[in-house]
């Protein structure tokens, strides 16, 4: 079954992900293109402080790209059963729970070839420049950072996609109501509590949600392939 799902998932996908493996790859070596000098050389033409700040202008272009990947990947994983009405998963000789673990690991298996492109050139980019003595290049830790932000992506996206358009069209549109609902009503309680002037609760609750410890921390913490 998870071979077949694979195989299934990989048809579908196959277009989009080949580019998405090359930008992966791509993308550390393009930041660091023209950065200090071969590796090699017994001096580097850029300091430390001029490496990480030309750097931290482009770092949330990883975020990014995993976050499209991952979406390509979770609405590609349905993109079969929502064309034939799910004819395909009900006529299956498997549980519905089955069907949907087997199709979630075949999502997650596909993650991971994006993810070793960026490893391998996160790898390349670190051997092709020299650094100042106190940087460090951390192409490991940038890759599992990575590989981490797909999965969520992946993962959310692909219960959302799980359901009829209908009700992915509902859920959405909750979202939306509650950003909206959550302004409105925090300026009208503003005007009965002070203390809602300076605190924005629907603030409050993304910075919980994007800030450590916070379930999408890992899309604003540190992308930094240079770092000290």
């Amino acid at each position: 079954m998870y071979k077949a799902l694979l195989f299934l998932h990989w048809k579908q996908v196959r277009f989009a992900l080949v580019p998405a493996v090359i930008a992966s790859f791509g993308l550390p070596l393009l930041l660091v293109s023209g950065m200090g000098s071969p590796n090699g050389s017994p001096t580097a033409s850029l300091q430390a402080y001029q490496i990480v700040s030309e750097l931290n202008d482009f770092l949330y272009l990883f975020p990014a790209l995993a976050a499209g990947i991952g979406a390509v990947l979770a609405l590609s994983a349905w993109n079969w059963d929502h064309q034939f009405n799910h004819v395909y998963a009900l006529s299956l000789p498997v549980t519905r729970f089955e069907y949907v673990l087997n199709k979630l690991l075949a999502g997650f298996t596909l993650a991971l070839i994006p993810a070793a492109g960026l490893w391998l050139g996160a790898h390349v980019a670190s051997l092709s420049v020299s650094l100042p003595v106190g940087l460090r290049t951390y192409p490991n830790q940038l890759a599992v950072r990575y590989l981490f932000a797909l999965f969520l992506m992946y993962g959310l996206l692909f219960a959302f996609a799980s359901g009829t358009k209908a009700t992915t069209v509902k859920v959405l549109s909750g979202v939306v109501g509650l950003v909206v609902l959550g302004t409105l009503g925090n300026e009208l309680l503003a005007g009965f509590f002070p203390y809602f002037a300076d605190t924005h609760v629907l603030e409050a609750v993304m910075r919980t949600l994007v800030e450590a410890p916070g379930p999408f921390q890992v899309f604003t913490g540190n992308w930094a392939l240079i770092d000290v």
